[in-house]
């Protein structure tokens, strides 16, 4: 395994073990997020006990989170023949780090915030784009969960059929290691969300508006 390599992965889990849910609601709450509400260490659940407030301020700390993992690796090696690759490293890295965080016994968030850190530290653009499709997702279906997956589901697809796109450069050709990078991901992340497509199949999952209506009282 290289240097740059290993970097790319440490300093993306590194990152993604900074559990920004856990601290705040340890801060302001005085307890642990995993054991409340939905029990995920995440943007959504801390939207959910803490406040919008407290959930905008985890949900943009987990998008730094990634975004930092790879600027870190575009300062360390900017000529790197394979940077795409070292980047997309970096980023799925801090996304796995924050589903599996080492310190938390591996009981993390659900990692779509980091996700779209880690599209806007490659592509700026197509983070923005990815943050306004689960949002309208979100205002269309009702569910968060539901753009998520779907994000989730395109990742792989994306980098395999757009790479110079998504790496907004237009000599990018298809590169296996980085599409199972985004496999790897896909996978993670949509297993991470297994309770939620029970609960969309099943009829029984929480809606944004259902949340927004509690809160308001």
């Amino acid at each position: 395994m290289t240097v740059p390599i290993l970097t790319s992965i440490v300093a993306g889990y590194f990152m993604g073990n900074l559990m920004a849910s856990y601290l705040v609601a340890k801060w302001v709450m005085g307890y642990d997020i995993r054991n409340h509400g939905t029990g995920n260490a995440g943007g959504s659940n801390s939207f959910l006990l803490m406040g919008w407030k407290n959930g905008l301020i985890v949900g943009i700390i987990d998008i730094l989170k990634a975004f930092i993992a790879v600027y870190i690796v575009r300062i360390l090696y900017p000529n790197h023949a394979e940077l795409p690759l070292l980047m997309t490293i970096a980023g799925s890295m801090t996304v796995i780090g924050h589903i599996f965080p080492f310190f938390m016994g591996f009981r993390g968030g659900k990692g779509m915030a980091c996700f779209m850190g880690l599209c806007f530290g490659i592509n700026g653009l197509l983070g923005l784009y990815c943050i306004l499709f689960v949002t309208i997702m979100t205002i269309i279906t009702d569910y968060v969960a539901v753009g998520s997956i779907i994000a989730y589901i395109a990742f792989p697809i994306f980098l395999a059929c757009y790479p110079d796109i998504f790496f907004n450069n237009p000599e990018q050709v298809y590169n296996p290691y980085i599409v199972t990078m985004g496999l790897v991901v896909s996978i993670v992340g949509i297993w991470k969300h297994r309770n939620n497509i029970s609960n969309l199949i099943n009829k029984k999952e929480t809606g944004l508006r259902q949340v927004l209506k509690e809160k308001s009282k």
